[in-house]
């Protein structure tokens, strides 16, 4: 009497198991295979719908403290073993333009975890000391906002552990987002470049950056030591 409902159950299972067993499967393998691009378009919907302001302080990380005594003279040079070299996300230096009202917090990087706490030098230049371009960008809603405040002998600061660097401006300029004219970062002069989107009241990203250049008129400059 049992052979009968062992077939029933063998017939259930053929209709009604596998194709579920292959959706299961299948479904799987789908959400596998969209999960690279569905995962970043969740986490932007998050912060979009957020009720509070994200928060990256586990991602950055700071060496960042002034001189013990910025009152004294400064010397000339600062050896390259005395300094050292942040990498991506690192807080390592404070930047204030006292005329504009410019004080921020000075990150190595320039990614949008970066931006929403402060001012982010472009990896491809040098820090301050180097003899070579710094080229530093910041939010026009942001950091950067009262960048157009800036004017022609105004100067930059720039407080990292290892010297205080100030940066006379000389000019500043529009120019379109792709014009790599802007800029020249394999000159041989520490040219101090900041930028942000142009104009300053839109927000989201532009075509056209603000440019400000400044020439450096002090601080210590890093040599090789033996």
């Amino acid at each position: 009497m049992s052979f009968p409902k062992r077939k029933t159950v063998k017939r259930v299972m053929a209709y009604f198991g596998m194709p579920l067993l292959f959706s299961v499967i299948g479904y799987g393998l789908f959400y596998l295979a969209l999960s690279p691009l569905l995962s970043p378009a969740f986490s932007a919907l998050g912060m979009v719908v957020s009720d509070s302001r994200p928060d990256f302080s586990d991602e950055l990380s700071s060496i960042f403290s002034p001189p013990e005594d910025t009152t004294a003279a400064p010397a000339d040079t600062v050896n390259e073993k005395d300094v050292q070299m942040p990498q991506y996300g690192t807080h390592y230096a404070r930047l204030q333009i006292g005329d504009a009202g410019i004080d921020a917090d000075l990150y190595f990087g320039d990614g949008p975890e970066i931006l929403k706490k402060g001012v982010g030098q472009y990896m491809g230049s040098f820090i301050p000391g180097s003899g070579k371009p710094v080229m530093i960008s910041g939010h026009n809603n942001g950091a950067f906002h009262k960048l157009q405040k800036v004017a022609e002998g105004d100067t930059i600061t720039i407080t990292t552990n290892y010297g205080v660097y100030e940066y006379r401006v000389t000019s500043m300029s529009v120019h379109k987002e792709s014009d790599k004219t802007a800029y020249d970062l394999r000159q041989q002069n520490e040219q101090l470049i900041l930028y942000t989107c142009y104009p300053f009241d839109m927000l989201g990203l532009t075509s056209n950056r603000y440019f400000v250049y400044a020439d450096k008129i002090s601080g210590p400059s890093i040599v090789s030591g033996n």
